[in-house]
């Protein structure tokens, strides 16, 4: 009989453990698939004009004004290929949920092999990667499309050190470097917290070569190094040249405003760290009061005790994850990988100093770092004369279980964002956030009525946002006829073009709101001024034939048909012609008693636009009997 040699045996034994691990990830997440669309995904991904066909692939490679629908502008390349990819497979939302599932199945694979390679024995290695993939704490970059850039950069990190870890021991250079390149341009191509790669690849050379260093031994770890060092300073070259910086800027912050990113100074942003921290690091042992909108207490001084405390106890579990002892080397670098995913954002002052899908790197450094204290537990119950760690795998089963449990019902959350803002509010009323979140979901739902109230009151929490401020103007200008607020539109969108006087759309809004005044008093200079600001949108922007067909309604209001014609003609003339322009043209010449030309107009917007709601219903105007 056969017999199967220990190594053998233990690789088989991996190789389960590795597919236990990735059917973990989708039986806790698969829920996701349901999810919609919710806050920074509409402008990233789902109305994000770049990503959809005909798709400019190489635009999606160097311009950062591609990131996103709105004035975003970051250099995120390998992320957007991969959401054009998936689009251009399938362009429903579940499909890009799909992806995010995937991606992190594989990222809690690749997580279990590094363990390994680090000597972690397999049961502690399985255990940190089974947690991972099942965790709560992960469901905000699992559900979010748009955090997928945290998915694909602790997978480019771990293929990194990975692939140097087979050098290290002796594996074919030319393999292990392609992989650390491939694995550095997908961190750095996917967030810029990718630039950390090389810090972590020494750090895992350090760890790996024990025992007195000098400077020919330093050499020879920093000559490992080069692969990733070379993309990362490539990768900085290039955000310089496209964005001006290649770096952020940290000691400039003017402070006055904690609520904006760019108004918090550093002290503040730190001191504020030491209550957030413990946070985070508490819901990686019990995953509860997850939230989109963590709630933050600024803190702007490290004489606060609380700051103390909490800077005190995060620094005491590192010093531990760092101590001396059995499998050191493993938690050091552990410990290090959850810093280096970490210290951008507790560094760099954003404007939300805490977003749940920001811990998706540092759990993964926790749970790895915990997983030999794990084995030596399970040694230490072993030797036990009750012998209770029979009881270890039944409580370890139930742990995961629960955690999947509670993950696939937070997903399940994001099946309606309405109702994920709305749960939001209903424990933080005061959240200024969610009550933005929930009036742009009812925006976004066609629903102006029921967004503006919500939007009205995040503007009233937080009148210095400029988001908000513009999401405002739109619920107003957007209200149905019947239930318009001409004047109160005009003041909005009055402060919009006030703090943005050369934006084409804060003028094309408060264009807008003069036509909603005008159709309310009946007065002619109310629409003269809106075809003046309307037009004036073309000096400070691209031609649009929105601006054409609010300068024609202006027009068209002051009862002057045919020179509202002349101004849907002229964008028809510069190449302008969208359905919308077609419609008004057609209704116009209807008006003017030009049925001919105006069925003519009518059929043109039907062959460009057969399926688009407004052609079907001018069809069906069209084809009622006159009364």
């Amino acid at each position: 009989m056969n017999s199967v040699s220990p190594r053998a045996a233990t690789v088989r034994r991996d190789r389960w453990f590795a597919a236990a691990v990735f059917l973990l990830a989708w039986f806790a997440y698969g829920a996701a698939l349901g999810g919609d669309c919710v806050f920074d995904d509409v402008h990233s991904v789902a109305a994000n004009p770049a990503l959809r066909a005909p798709v400019d692939w190489w635009r999606l490679c160097g311009d950062p004004g591609a990131f996103s629908a709105g004035t975003s502008r970051m250099y995120r390349p390998v992320l957007l290929l991969s959401f054009a990819g998936n689009l251009a497979l399938c362009g429903e939302v579940w499909a890009l949920k799909a992806g995010n599932v995937l991606l992190h199945a594989l990222v809690a694979v690749f997580a279990f092999g590094w363990l390994r390679g680090l000597r972690v024995p397999g049961p502690g290695g399985f255990a940190a990667a089974a947690l991972f993939a099942v965790h709560p704490l992960a469901s905000e970059a699992v559900n979010l499309v748009s955090a997928r850039s945290e998915l694909l950069l602790v997978l480019g990190l771990l293929v990194g050190l990975r692939s140097h870890l087979a050098w290290l021991r002796g594996g074919s250079p030319v393999p292990a470097v392609a992989g650390m390149v491939g694995g550095a341009l997908l961190a750095c191509g996917s967030k810029e917290t990718g630039v950390a790669l090389p810090a972590l690849v020494f750090a895992q050379a350090w760890v790996e070569r024990p025992g007195r260093w000098d400077l020919a031994r330093a050499g020879r770890a920093l000559r490992t190094v080069l692969p990733a060092l070379a993309v990362v300073v490539a990768y900085l070259v290039l955000r310089k040249l496209l964005l001006g910086q290649a770096t952020v800027s940290l000691l400039d912050r003017a402070g006055g405003d904690p609520l904006s990113g760019h108004g918090r100074t550093l002290a503040t942003q730190l001191a504020t760290m030491g209550l957030l921290l413990p946070r985070g690091l508490l819901q990686m042992a019990v995953p509860a009061g997850l939230s989109l909108d963590p709630p933050v207490s600024f803190r702007h001084t490290f004489a606060d005790p609380l700051v103390l405390a909490g800077w005190a106890g995060t620094l005491g579990l590192t010093v531990a994850g760092l101590w001396p002892g059995r499998f050191a080397r493993a938690r050091r670098l552990c410990v290090g990988f959850a810093w280096a995913t970490a210290l951008p954002w507790v560094v760099v002052p954003l404007n939300q100093p805490l977003a749940e899908h920001r811990l998706y790197g540092p759990l993964l450094g926790a749970l790895a770092a915990a997983a030999p204290w794990s084995v030596r537990l399970l040694r230490a119950l072993r030797a036990l004369p009750a012998r209770p760690a029979a009881c270890v795998r039944p409580a370890f089963a139930l742990l995961v279980l629960g955690f999947a449990a509670g993950a696939g019902l937070r997903s399940l959350d994001y099946r309606d964002e309405r109702r994920l803002w709305q749960a939001e509010l209903d424990a933080r009323p005061m959240s200024w956030r969610a009550w933005w979140g929930l009036g742009t979901a009812h925006l976004r739902a066609g629903d102006a009525t029921a967004g503006l109230a919500p939007i009205a009151r995040a503007h009233e929490l937080y009148p210095e946002h400029f988001d908000v401020l513009r999401n405002y103007a739109e619920a107003l200008v957007r209200l149905p006829a019947a239930s318009a607020q001409p004047v109160r539109a005009l003041a909005v969108t009055g402060e919009f073009l006030r703090r943005a006087p050369r934006d084409p759309w804060a003028r094309a809004l408060h264009a807008d709101a003069h036509l909603q005044v005008g159709r309310e008093t009946g007065q002619a200079r109310w629409f003269a001024e809106a075809e003046r600001i309307a037009l004036s949108c073309l000096e400070v922007g691209e031609p649009k034939g929105l601006v054409y067909r609010m300068a024609a309604a202006a027009r068209r209001g002051a009862g002057d048909p045919e020179g509202a014609l002349a101004h849907l003609d002229a964008s028809i003339a510069r190449g302008l012609a969208p359905t919308g322009v077609r419609l008004d043209r057609a209704e116009l010449l209807r008006d003017l008693g030009r049925a001919a030309e105006a069925r003519r107009e009518l059929l043109r917007a039907q062959r460009d636009a057969p399926l688009d709601p407004a052609v079907q219903q001018a069809l069906r105007q069209w084809a009622a009997p006159g009364r």
